[in-house]
């Protein structure tokens, strides 16, 4: 089972990231990942560790499946946090949840990195108090990556656990890969345009460290600090899953090492109730990756499956 997923990284080569984001969400999405490790494509997973009952889905789904490579999903906008509320007061609302994507691009200048810093600690430990070896880290909503003053800190915590990272540069900035939709991190910097129309003054503030400069720049300091990362963070394929968008991505892939996150699940009334958007589209992600044809697609396209463990 998942033999053919190598932990190499030839040169010349095209390898390919298959990483499921959300792991512990729902009982529906933590099965449709597995499903789709165990039968489809997917090569690792990312943990929601703050969820509740996130920490024992781990236990129990990396003792089922002790080959299924785990990261840290850092999130500062699903559920509540880890740290007791009165600890982290600039991360969350009056109910004590943090603030939605859409809520919460107007606070990032009154985050306090501190809060910050202690929340994405904790959740580190969180995850590690499993005793599942930590594979990865990469970013819920992509939120620590698109707002750069964050990302030092995510870069800290791959520095003290000696993990890789997520590239934190969206191949959408480049856009050699095109498919029918532009990506998740392009559909973040969409809310951001809609949110400056409404608070100029406060955008002006925003946006230099919100470009495809300060993006660079973070990816520039990964490589000085030695801390591995993807050559490419496939984005554009999120919200646009199906068989012949995948075969796509494969056709269009760039050279080196690449990423592609995806949303696998078996939607059950948890995930609906979430009231999050993106269920039925969970549902078709599914389908995608175990389809036959994609399997065919990446032996046509000579690329390799692999994990974060490659060499990158």
């Amino acid at each position: 089972m998942n033999g053919h997923r190598s932990h190499q990284h030839p040169s010349a080569s095209r390898c390919l990231i298959v990483n499921a984001d959300d792991f512990g969400l729902s009982d529906g999405v933590t099965e449709g990942i597995l499903r789709a490790w165990r039968d489809g494509i997917v090569t690792s997973t990312s943990v929601l560790i703050n969820i509740d009952g996130a920490p024992e889905q781990v236990a129990a789904a990396h003792a089922a499946y002790p080959d299924l490579p785990m990261g840290l999903h850092l999130n500062i906008t699903t559920g509540r946090p880890v740290l007791p509320p009165e600890q982290v007061p600039t991360l969350i609302d009056s109910n004590g949840n943090f603030y939605a994507s859409d809520a919460i691009i107007e606070r990032l200048p009154t985050i306090a990195l501190s809060d910050l810093r202690a929340e994405l600690d904790a959740q580190a430990r969180r995850f590690t108090a499993t005793g599942v070896p930590f594979d990865h880290l990469d970013y819920h909503q992509h939120i620590l990556a698109l707002y750069t003053p964050f990302y030092p800190l995510v870069r800290e915590l791959a520095r003290s656990y000696g993990v890789p990272v997520r590239q934190p540069v969206p191949e959408s900035v480049y856009g050699r890969v095109r498919l029918d939709g532009k990506g998740s991190a392009a559909a973040t910097l969409r809310t951001m345009i809609r949110f400056a129309l409404r608070h100029p003054v406060l955008a002006l503030r925003l946006m230099p460290s919100m470009t495809p400069a300060a993006y660079k720049r973070q990816a520039a300091l990964l490589k000085a600090e030695g801390i591995g990362a993807p050559d490419w963070f496939i984005d554009s394929y999120f919200g646009h899953a199906t068989v012949e968008n995948f075969i796509a991505l494969l056709r269009q892939l760039p050279p080196g090492s690449s990423e592609v996150m995806v949303h696998p699940a078996i939607v059950d009334e948890q995930l609906r109730q979430l009231g999050a958007g993106y269920v039925a589209e969970r549902a078709q992600e599914l389908v995608v990756l175990l389809d036959p044809r994609v399997r065919e697609a990446l032996a046509a396209y000579h690329v390799q499956l692999v994990n974060f463990s490659a060499r990158m």
